[in-house]
């Protein structure tokens, strides 16, 4: 057996959990996603949920099992400084219909080192600490003036508040 020293050794991938958060106001009672496990009550998301608020890639939880076994966001413990959109297609959007569409949002984004993560139309979108936000701000405004998109504000920081877009 090899040693903890040796070249050899690859860590333990950390245990993927399904989280749920609580929802409102909406057609779901709850939103699921796939997270890593820190402990049994803190978790860290690895990409933004799509319709949860105040919640961004890599922010940490605190998280309580229920009687029936799932595990539901309670708290934010850590704020991963990543900013969160959700970027909706326009119906009628030059960038195509919705499975196309989806793909060139995250292509134009991608460009200014943005990931994300999208289907049928919405993605979320997840904004590094390190991005130029005057740019992705730049993006999203002319992306919704020219008729591709809409979008919402999710989970942001200061930093996003204070940017100005030109």
């Amino acid at each position: 057996m090899p040693s903890t020293g040796d070249a050899g050794v690859t860590p333990a991938a950390a245990e993927r959990v399904r989280v749920w958060f609580p929802m409102s106001g909406g057609p779901a009672s709850a939103l699921g996603m796939g997270a890593e496990a820190l402990s049994p009550d803190r978790v860290r998301l690895p990409f933004a949920p799509w319709a949860a608020l105040n919640a961004a890639k890599g922010d940490v939880f605190r998280v309580e099992r229920e009687e029936d076994g799932q595990l539901w966001v309670r708290e934010k413990l850590e704020a991963s400084g990543y900013c969160a959109i959700r970027v909706i297609l326009a119906s009628d959007s030059p960038l195509g219909p919705l499975d196309v569409g989806t793909e060139a949002i995250l292509e134009k984004f991608g460009a200014l080192g943005v990931s994300g993560t999208g289907m049928f139309g919405m993605t979320a979108i997840d904004v590094p600490p390190d991005a130029d936000l005057r740019l992705v701000r730049n993006l999203l405004d002319s992306g919704k003036r020219d008729g591709w998109w809409d979008y919402d504000e999710l989970c942001i920081t200061e930093a996003w508040q204070t940017s100005v877009t030109q």
